[in-house]
């Protein structure tokens, strides 16, 4: 059976494979479910067939398929080939017994939270076929075991060629390729002694992570054992992650290396509320209303808390956050805002306004003014043809070009940004290339704005929104140093998107067979100069003052159904709106995104380190999908931001990176899987910025994804 990962083979974002069950067992449990599928359309019966649907898609997702028809499809293929079912039965067995080497620690993963800063050379695997390639897919049996064996002796330091694959990527693959299995050290001298060194530095860490573990379980000191583990973690996090692994496992199994398990009543994966079972989450409290109270919904400092509904064990409820993300960034970075005393005390006496009944009466007098002046066709202005650069796509010279803009602003004369009344340093850090499964690639900019980190994935959306195997692509340069791009689908319909020269969206709209456009994102040209610096558009707004109770301006997609998740997202921002920003400058302010609601999709969290999703997750997202569509279906321009977090464990750009991940797996099952069109949904990645509970230590309830509809903040009101 084909155990195709849909993200890595449909998207370019890299080592990212769902939660995998063995191949034979899933091979089974897929064919059950086909099966129950066709008795169903037999039947006739719609629930019937709509449930059967349903268990056969989140099947289809875990087993890694980029849509429910080509699962079809493959287990079709499979049932006309029998005789090839034993072989593959055979085939699981012996691959269980060097399991000691794949399983180790599996909770253990941190390290991945350093290796998806390295994504870029894991999606060039297809490039370097045979070795690479099967090493994810050597990893996927390791979500099947704890980690109880023991592994095996130093036998493996094989790993050499890996890094070698990851730091050299196109033309060294050969090489370590061919190195594998004569183990030639011909070229690899070089290597075989860097190797020697990562080794001892690698054992110096494991010894210490174990050491600190077995004080822990002998009843040492909590705090400064879980330190030391902590500390430990992240010096291997950054070792494997130079060596280009996504999982911690492969990358210490190579070494023969192993990690002592946290003590079982120490784990702080264990500690949310027991989520192995399956189906035992969505099952807990019944939806909407029943969603139990927070304990407290302030902060030890008087700022409206998060909701929590079950502190995880050893966390009190100090360490509980704000639930508003521009409260979290002024006590991550309190400035100058604590200066003026005064006038913050004369704006808390003031009596918060009322939210807005509705979209349009959230928008400001000006941008309802804005709004009704007649709209350009976004196809109006003309263009010239972009053309490729000399070894580049088309896509890949406008990235080039959006990419070298951003560099060259941010390190030219406008190399700072204003954040209350300081000029803070916006640097580059880095900006490494990720590369497509159709040979392009988009880029990971990470930048440094004052004491923040951001990550900006440019031209992820477009690897999201176009198929090379069925649409058309192409680009033209407009005045004022705008780029449109037009991508055009099977049926005719284009989706429409205009930047300006560092890849800023300013109109993004959807025209359909019939003609008709649907805007989906309006930017107001009077503010295109603003966009032209790296600053927070909402630098001026005062603080915002929530004005709702906690429970209405967050929902945790466990607790409710279809119907409450529907209604949620309908709801309007929380105060008015001052003007139509970009899609990027709601992203990089905290400010704007808190004046829309929050869904919380709270049984839909990550194994440290992954962007995974396991199959007792699936059906999280499947009510959210159903959401989205009926809302789709009343208002086509609608536009969701889905926020990728982690936890505080790993290195910050590792972090944002990974989260950038997760946001992205969850919008591609969304489009792939559920029929959410893409273009409807945005992402972005926050690493650790944006913590539930403040708590540098393992936490899953911080690795996970939000999403908020923000289509009030960035076209006008529907009409």
């Amino acid at each position: 059976m084909r155990l195709k990962n849909w993200l890595l083979a449909g998207t370019s974002i890299g080592l990212l494979a769902f939660a995998p069950i063995s191949a034979h067992a899933q091979d089974a449990e897929l064919q059950s479910a086909y099966q129950a599928y066709l008795n169903a359309q037999a039947s006739g019966d719609a629930a019937a067939l709509e449930e059967a649907q349903t268990a056969l898609t989140e099947l289809c997702i875990v087993g890694g398929y980029t849509s429910l028809e080509e699962c079809i499809a493959a287990i079709e293929a499979a049932g006309t080939q029998p005789a090839a079912e034993e072989p593959a039965a055979e085939d699981a067995a012996p691959a269980e017994q060097p399991a000691p080497a794949e399983d180790v620690a599996p909770t253990e993963a941190p390290v991945a939270e350093e290796p998806a800063a390295e994504q870029p050379p894991a999606q060039e695997e297809p490039v370097v076929q045979e070795q690479p390639v099967e090493e994810p897919a050597a990893e996927q049996p390791k979500a099947e075991e704890p980690a109880t064996e023991p592994a095996p002796a130093k036998e493996e330091p094989s790993v050499n060629e890996e890094p070698m694959t990851e730091q050299a990527p196109a033309e060294e693959a050969p090489v370590a390729q061919e190195a594998t299995p004569a183990q030639d050290p011909a070229t690899a001298d070089p290597a075989i002694t860097e190797d020697a060194s990562i080794e001892a530095r690698l054992i110096a860490q494991v010894d210490a992570h174990n050491a600190a573990v077995a004080d822990l379980s002998a009843g040492a000191d909590a705090t400064e054992a879980q330190s030391r583990i902590d500390a430990a973690l992240d010096q291997i996090t950054v070792i494997c992650g130079g060596l280009g692994y996504a999982d911690i496992e492969a990358c210490l199994a190579e070494y023969g290396l192993e990690l002592t398990p946290l003590p079982e009543s120490m784990s702080t994966d264990e500690q949310p509320a027991a989520p192995a079972p399956g189906d035992e989450q969505p099952a807990a409290p019944a939806p909407g209303d029943e969603q139990p109270a927070p304990a407290e919904e302030t902060t030890s400092e008087g700022e409206p808390a998060e909701v929590i509904e079950d502190l995880p064990e050893g966390v009190t409820q100090d360490q509980v956050a704000p639930v508003l993300d521009s409260a979290k960034d002024e006590e991550a970075a309190p400035s100058e805002s604590a200066q003026p005393v005064e006038g913050e005390a004369a704006a808390a006496e003031e009596p918060a306004a009322p939210p807005p009944a509705n979209d349009e009466e959230a928008q400001s007098e000006a941008t309802r003014a804005f709004s009704a002046q007649p709209i350009a066709a976004v196809t109006a202005d003309e263009g010239e043809a972009v053309r490729a650069e000399e070894n580049a796509t088309v896509n890949q010279t406008v990235i080039n070009n959006y990419v070298t803009n951003i560099t060259t602003n941010v390190t030219g004369d406008n190399n700072t940004v204003t954040t209350g009344s300081q000029q803070t340093p916006v640097t580059v850090v880095e900006a490494p290339k990720v590369q497509t499964n159709n040979g392009d690639a988009f880029t990971q900019l990470i930048l440094q704005v004052g004491t923040q980190l951001f990550v900006n994935s440019v031209g992820l959306d477009t690897d999201r929104f176009y198929d090379p195997q069925e649409d058309e692509i192409y680009y033209e340069r407009l005045s004022n140093n705008r780029v449109r791009e037009v991508i055009t689908r099977p049926d005719g319909t284009q989706i429409i998107t205009v930047r300006n020269r560092n890849g800023d969206i300013l109109r993004r709209s959807r025209i359909a067979p019939d003609g008709r456009e649907y805007i989906l994102a309006y930017f107001d040209d009077s503010y295109y100069d603003d966009l032209e610096r790296w600053r927070d558009p909402a630098e001026d707004l005062p603080p915002l003052r929530l004005n709702i109770p906690v429970r209405e301006y967050v929902l945790d997609a466990r607790y409710a159904d279809e119907e409450e998740v529907e209604v949620f997202f309908s709801q309007p921002p929380v105060e008015q709106v001052a003007r139509l920003y970009s899609i990027d400058e709601v992203k990089r302010s905290a400010r704007l995104r808190d004046s829309v609601r929050r869904l919380e999709v709270g049984n839909l969290t990550f194994d440290t380190g992954e962007a995974t999703i396991e199959r007792s997750q699936v059906q999280a997202l499947s009510s959210v999908a159903n959401a989205m569509l009926s809302l789709l279906e009343r208002n086509p321009n609608e536009t969701f931001l889905i926020e990728g977090h982690t936890d505080a464990i790993g290195s910050d750009i590792a972090n944002l990176r990974l989260s950038d991940l997760r946001a992205a797996t969850v919008a591609r099952v969304l489009t792939d899987f559920y029929g959410v069109p893409p273009e409807n949904l945005a992402t972005q990645g926050y690493g650790e910025r944006y913590l539930k509970i403040r708590t540098e230590a393992a936490e899953r309830q911080n690795r996970r994804v939000t999403i908020r509809r923000i289509t009030p903040l960035i076209t006008v009101a529907a009409r």
